[in-house]
Order: C-alpha cells, then structure tokens, then sequence
C-alpha cells in the first residue's frame, strides 16, 4: 500500500491518482464516490481518474489534498460466478495459433484456462468489459496486429496474462479463444452488470 497519495492535474477538469493495484483503485473509487464531490470516479488498474465541474476544482483539489492513504479490504464479499464456455473453432477463431506458439495442445490450454481461479481486475473500455487476472504471468500474447471491426459478444480472448470477456458486440483486438452465451451486461436489467471488480470467476468448457 502507498503511504502517501499524490492528486496529479491531467485536464481543466480531471485529476488523477497512481495507486500499485487494482484493489487499491477501487478501494480509493468507492470512498471517492461516497464524497459526492465529482461528477464521475473512474478506476482502472493502478490508477483512479475523477472528473469534476472545472468551476469546482479548487474546492476538489483542497478536498483530494486531503487524502493521504488508504486501506484495502482484507476480502471483498462476492460470490464466485461461473462462466460457460464454448472453446475454439468458430467462437474462438485465435486459440489454435495461441496454443502453436505456446507448444500447448488445445486440450491442454483449455485445462489449464478453466481450472484456475480467476479475478475481476476491473471494467472497461466499453460496458461490461472485464479485464480478468488468473493466468500465469508467464503467459505473453500480444494483441492482434490488426483489431477485428466486429467481435461479438461474449466473445473471450487473453492478452498478455489477461482474460477480457466482451460483454458488447464492437471492435477488438484480443485474440479470441472462446465465447460464453452468458449476458454481462443489460441496461435493462435490475442488475446491469454480471461481473464486477473484485469478484472470482471460474471458466466452464463446455
């Protein structure tokens, strides 16, 4: 945990701060929303954005002063969910290439993806998006060097140590090894988003 926060100006009307985990970014995310001083909080993997009416920035900027650290949560109440999905062939277009460069059979990707335990790291860039840890940090695939225009949804694809499940159909530049039938996120619903930062996810081959 940082000792010392330091609010950093980006724009007339965002401010950042550096944190050193996820947890610690949605930690500080939740305390900064339940001030009810900016307009939107903003987490992301080790750093936290708070955008602001620039009319107020010198009362937001006195109140960010302010915070100097903060405390993480031993362990965040959520339950497991699992994730079915189908692997390879047309819903994962990418895995035969990703498991020839990695010298894994397929089977063997499939093992080692859907026995581990996984963890929401965080969402974004587009709703429902999320940015999933739990594979081996040796693991090093790289983006693909031209992003497909469409992905559909529920599509899954790793990078890097990665996992990101694309709850939206749009474009994107994971490779793909699978697709869940699940919904990640409706507008609609009482409960617009399936997963959220710090829950555990367990992948299903079915």
């Amino acid at each position: 945990m940082p000792a010392d926060l330091t609010p950093v100006r980006i724009a007339d009307d965002v401010i950042e701060f550096q944190v050193e985990t996820s947890r610690q970014a949605q930690t500080l995310a939740r305390e900064l929303r339940s001030a009810e001083m900016a307009e939107d909080v903003v987490a992301g993997l080790d750093r936290v954005a708070i955008r602001f009416a620039p009319a107020r920035a010198t009362q937001v900027e006195a109140w960010l002063a302010g915070i100097r650290s903060i405390s993480v949560e031993d362990k965040i109440d959520l339950p497991v969910v699992e994730i079915p999905v189908q692997y390879g062939g047309a819903f994962g277009p990418d895995l035969a290439s990703i498991c020839a460069a990695m010298d894994l059979s397929e089977d063997a990707f499939i093992a080692l993806h859907a026995e581990a335990e996984h963890l929401v790291e965080m969402i974004g860039f587009t709703p429902g998006f999320s940015y999933i840890s739990g594979l081996p940090d040796t693991f090093e695939i790289p983006r693909l060097g031209t992003p497909r225009p469409r992905v559909p949804a529920g599509s899954i694809g790793i990078s890097a140590a990665f996992t990101g499940i694309y709850a939206l159909a749009g474009p994107g530049g994971w490779p793909l090894i699978g697709r869940t039938q699940e919904t990640l996120f409706d507008p609609d619903a009482a409960e617009s988003f399936l997963l959220h930062p710090g829950q555990r996810v367990k992948f299903k081959a079915v």
